[in-house]
């Protein structure tokens, strides 16, 4: 006989929460990270400071996201060990 699927813990909108936030503060991360890198640099230009903005922030949202959900993934795993 065929075991049932076993339902996982957790509320998918508190991952969604979680996931909207983690971007969110990924985003504002890299914001202020490429802001503080082009001031150590010297740099004033405009574009060249949107394009290193750009490129940090298209790094940073992927990376957030994954944060998040492996923390989501790891806490709700160990509540399934309790």
């Amino acid at each position: 006989m065929t075991a049932r699927p076993r339902k996982r813990r957790g509320s998918p909108l508190l991952l969604g929460l979680a996931l909207f936030a983690g971007t969110l503060g990924a985003m504002y991360a890299a914001a202020l990270l490429a802001d503080a890198v082009m001031d150590l640099l010297g740099v004033v230009s405009g574009p060249v400071r949107l394009a290193a903005k750009t490129v940090c922030l298209a790094a940073a949202i992927p990376a957030g996201f994954l944060l998040v959900e492996r923390a989501f993934l790891a806490r709700s795993s160990r509540r399934g060990d309790r």
